[in-house]
């Protein structure tokens, strides 16, 4: 057995798990059991935990029992507090893995979060990567989404294997923490368009011109983004609120994004005020929507349930 196949042996008898199986994360576990063959799942979801386990996955009746059995374990969790609880909490995998496993948060968590809960893990030498990802629910069933990984270098590049499972680039972008703010400016940029598409279609609509011409037009000039061409002229502007990311969840990165640029002194006017708009879209009850709901707070008329 040649060095490239005693790795894969290596490979194939890491025993691997994976907690939060919501939009992005049920995607990303279906191609790690698909490609890997086995693997261990928690959510506290039952319909989540459904189609996993009629593909074969392991289920475990908590992040404990699920670390015990582990040696990699991966994280998709919709906030910081909840990632924290099930790393470090009464029933988490700190309480669960042994020394030298390894705990993957492909969350959004933001810096502080990260860098708490890898403290906590390597009191027990349990070992910690940040790994937030990038793009939506249907390029992670695809596996291709881009990963910001970061910490450990040996250690990041040590799970290169597992990521390409679920992603088309793994990108090492430097100490703890890093992953977090490449993600946290990625998400400035793509949840903040949302406040500028929203005044526009509103300005649009106050003068009196042809909506229709609007939506038809700017996709075509520099005007467009991604946002835009995907979420609001075929969706949020037809009334379609769908979650594909849901406000809640950019609301979520939002404070994260102003709590980060405040610690480090960065510039943040413009994240301020659009945070703003998503604390308004929230206080009007739009969470569970999609993050083009927050065109509603300028344009309440496109809801028409």
């Amino acid at each position: 057995m040649n060095s490239n196949e005693v790795l894969d042996d290596m490979h194939r008898r890491q025993r691997i798990g994976f907690i939060g199986l919501g939009l992005m994360g049920g995607g990303m576990a279906m191609n790690i059991l698909r490609k890997h063959g086995q693997l261990g799942v928690f959510d506290v979801d039952e319909a989540k935990l459904a189609p996993l386990v009629a593909a074969g996955a392991t289920r475990f009746q908590s992040p404990r029992a699920l670390g015990a059995a582990c040696d990699v374990v991966l994280l998709s969790l919709p906030d910081p507090a909840i990632s924290t609880e099930v790393a470090l909490g009464p029933d988490g995998l700190l309480h669960g893995l042994t020394a030298g496993a390894i705990v993957v948060d492909l969350s959004t968590d933001g810096i502080d979060a990260v860098r708490a809960i890898d403290a906590g893990l390597g009191a027990k030498g349990i070992r910690f990567v940040d790994c937030p990802v990038g793009k939506g629910p249907t390029a992670a069933a695809a596996g291709d989404i881009p990963l910001f990984s970061s910490g450990d270098k040996p250690t990041c590049e040590s799970l290169d294997w597992l990521l390409a499972m679920i992603g088309s680039k793994t990108y090492y972008c430097g100490p703890l923490g890093a992953g977090q703010a490449i993600k946290l400016a990625n998400n400035l940029l793509s949840c903040g368009y949302a406040a500028l598409i929203s005044e526009a279609y509103a300005m649009a609509k106050k003068a009196g011109a042809n909506l229709d011409i609007l939506c038809e037009a700017l996709p075509q000039t520099a005007a467009n983004s991604w946002p835009l061409s995907n979420v609001f002229v075929p969706k949020a502007f037809k009334g379609d609120f769908q979650p594909y990311f849901r406000l809640s969840a950019a609301h979520k990165d939002y404070r994260l994004i102003v709590a980060m640029a405040h610690a480090l002194g960065s510039p943040s006017r413009t994240a301020e005020v659009v945070l703003d708009y998503y604390e308004r879209a929230t206080a009007a009850g739009h969470g569970e929507r999609d993050f083009g709901a927050l065109a509603l707070v300028n344009n309440p008329e496109l809801l028409r349930e």
